[in-house]
């Protein structure tokens, strides 16, 4: 299968040393990557792809692995825009808004991915591995590929569901639910559409070592792609479980309790994802590159704030 042509192919090379992300840079490169022109904002599916491919091809101009994630997750949003364009909405019953809620959650991987490239430290974990990892040459594709999805679908999905229904007016009823939770789950088909062309993707154009011995062993590829999808199955439905109870809290301390819980467990998926390069360090007598018990202004590359900064989780600014 080809992969999509959206996005400049990269030859993805081990880095001998790490790179600072500031750093982050092709030979012929010079100065930091644009980002005032990029879409960073957007409000719709068609303006998710527009940021997510913009930024993309430049990251992929550098041959900055932050691209991958960022590659994988513009063929799904190309395919939701595509869906979304048909008569039948691709069977979705509330369009209007899943493409709502697929430009609020594109934000949420583009300013992570934006605010890495300005060194700003990342409150969240999750997204703080998914970055940082890649940036630095430490992962492999595949790695960085689930760094990406598992940040973006453990971490940002649950927030920015309930975000947006906590906050419609009026609220939502029983009806609507039902509805939304239709075309959440919905989204799983696309997923399992996609996954093909992603594997190609990390075999094909990010030459990924361990992708394409996998997917030579005989019949494979089907085991891979159902794997995949399972894993992708249980954190969605996990994801929506965290928004009913988010919506359904009684205290405002039961509602933190939930989203303690997502922090956590986004971030511990992160570092198994990574638990690899941190046994082999510790083998080394070295310590782990990055953990996750460090703060987030004590991550490699990023400069600390000023005391006014905003470095909330749904900063805006751009």
């Amino acid at each position: 299968m080809t992969v999509s042509p959206a996005s400049p192919s990269s030859h993805r090379k081990q880095r001998s040393k790490p790179v600072h992300l500031h750093e982050t840079k092709a030979p012929d490169a010079q100065g930091p990557i644009q980002l005032d022109d990029v879409l960073w904002n957007p409000t719709n599916a068609e303006e998710a792809l527009e940021g997510l491919e913009k930024i993309l091809a430049r990251l992929n101009a550098r041959n900055d692995s932050r691209a991958i994630f960022l590659d994988i997750y513009a063929i799904v949003t190309r395919k939701v825009v595509h869906l979304l364009s048909r008569p039948d909405a691709g069977g979705f019953m509330e369009p209007e808004w899943l493409s709502h809620l697929t430009g609020r959650f594109a934000e949420e991987a583009l300013i992570a991915v934006r605010d890495s490239l300005k060194n700003l430290p990342l409150p969240t974990a999750a997204w703080r591995f998914a970055t940082h990892y890649p940036a630095q040459g430490l992962t492999q594709p595949y790695q960085d590929a689930l760094l990406g999805v598992s940040a973006h679908i453990n971490h940002d999905l649950g927030m920015v569901v309930y975000d947006n229904i906590a906050h419609q007016s009026p609220p939502a009823d029983a009806r609507r639910m039902a509805r939304y939770r239709h075309d959440y789950f919905h989204v799983n088909e696309i997923l399992r559409s996609c996954i093909p062309e992603c594997l190609d993707l990390l075999a094909e154009r990010y030459h990924c070592t361990s992708t394409k011995l996998l997917l030579k062993v005989p019949f494979s590829r089907p085991v891979v792609e159902r794997a995949v999808m399972q894993m992708l199955i249980v954190w969605r439905q996990r994801v929506w479980e965290n928004v009913v109870a988010m919506l359904e809290a009684q205290t405002p301390e039961e509602y933190q309790a939930v989203v303690e819980r997502v922090r956590t467990t986004s971030g511990r998926i992160a570092q198994a994802l990574c638990a690899d390069k941190a046994l082999w360090r510790t083998v080394l007598g070295e310590a782990p590159p990055f953990s996750l018990d460090l703060p987030p202004e004590a991550w490699p590359g990023v400069v600390p704030p000023t005391a006014d900064a905003d470095v909330g989780v749904n900063a805006r600014a751009s």
